[in-house]
């Protein structure tokens, strides 16, 4: 009876260390488990939309072939992606109320935001490009940037649709003073185009197609062929510091997801603007207006040093321009992490 006395004394101490492990252990994994009864988490990725439901570019990839289910499910998340018609400012009243966790849109929006005080982390720059035209109405008497004094522009004020007109109208020798400037949603500026009340908007490529087709729009100025040292910026992915630092793995797998969908589209470059097409609506040739078949140019996902000044650049031009009044920290804005880890895991499973 002593004997099995003290067997069970061991295996109760054996099972309070166990349990002192175990408990030591989920401590440390308790931010990745998932809820009760196994559910995951939503982990939500926002986005600017011109008014479809598919996230434009390799975000779309990553979550149409489930890449992002892929390397967030064992994390114990699952991704939740939200477009904004309202695009930078939206998603800025969504990130200061805590409705959004991660972000990938324009850098000058980024910039915007960081510099007034919106808590987010630049994790990754995802893009290389200008995706912006100026489409103005038949008949309204403009044919070049120079002709748009006078005229009821629209645009998207505090994204990036702001920053491409400005520089159309420093083009044609105008300032914002010279205009009618119209605050809009990328679609009710072409609405207006469409109703007559403007004379010419800011649309994202290929949204012109149809009143182009038609004959009651015109586009005098395309972004991806003007000069990129002017007109090309970095879109980024960035995360709300609060969430990003509860759990820097989900930012890395978030990466990896884009990394893995990159590769999807650069081994077949025209299976991927088909793609597009079909997502978009468009014609294929309209896509093929403005794609880069070099996708370490047009979908870097680094923090290369050319980015990080091409985002000091626009910081510059915003403050020049009296759109912003703070700065920012960029060595304390920048986090590698996501991108070296991402990089290192995704070369091991390659």
């Amino acid at each position: 009876m002593k004997r099995m006395k003290n067997n069970l004394g061991r295996i109760a101490a054996g099972l309070l260390l166990a349990g002192l492990a175990w408990g030591a252990v989920s401590c440390a994994e308790k931010k990745n488990a998932p809820d009760v009864q196994g559910a995951l988490r939503d982990l939500r990725i926002g986005y600017p939309t011109s008014g479809g439901d598919w996230p434009i570019g390799l975000l779309g990839v990553a979550r149409d072939r489930g890449y992002l289910d892929e390397y967030l499910g064992p994390l114990g998340y699952k991704a939740s992606l939200h477009g904004f018609v309202g695009a930078a400012p939206a998603i800025h009243e969504a990130l200061v109320a805590k409705e959004l966790d991660y972000v990938i849109y324009a850098g000058m929006a980024a910039v915007l935001s960081k510099s007034n005080g919106i808590g987010h982390t630049l994790l990754s720059v995802t893009n290389w490009g200008s995706d912006w035209k100026l489409l103005v109405r038949e008949g309204a008497g403009i044919n070049s940037p120079a002709d748009l004094k006078g005229k009821k522009v629209a645009y998207t004020r505090g994204a990036s649709p702001h920053m491409y007109l400005i520089r159309v109208l420093n083009e044609g020798g105008l300032t914002f003073n010279d205009i009618e400037a119209l605050n809009t949603t990328l679609p009710e500026g072409i609405a207006g185009l469409v109703s007559r009340t403007i004379d010419a908007t800011v649309v994202s490529a290929g949204r012109e197609a149809e009143l182009v087709a038609n004959g009651t729009a015109k586009v005098i100025h395309t972004g991806f062929t003007a000069n990129r040292d002017v007109y090309y910026e970095p879109s980024v992915f960035i995360g709300r510091t609060e969430a990003y630092q509860a759990d820097r793995d989900a930012a890395a797998a978030i990466q990896q997801a884009l990394l893995k969908a990159k590769a999807w589209a650069a081994e077949d470059p025209d299976r991927y603007f088909q793609l597009l097409a079909e997502k978009r609506g468009d014609p294929l040739s309209l896509i093929l207006e403005t794609a880069e078949y070099d996708f370490d140019i047009s979908s870097p996902l680094n923090l290369n040093v050319e980015y990080i000044d091409a985002l000091k650049k626009i910081e510059t031009f915003l403050r020049d321009n009296a759109l912003i009044t703070g700065s920012i920290d960029f060595n304390s804005w920048v986090d590698p992490y996501a991108v070296n880890r991402a990089r290192d895991e995704y070369g091991r499973e390659k």
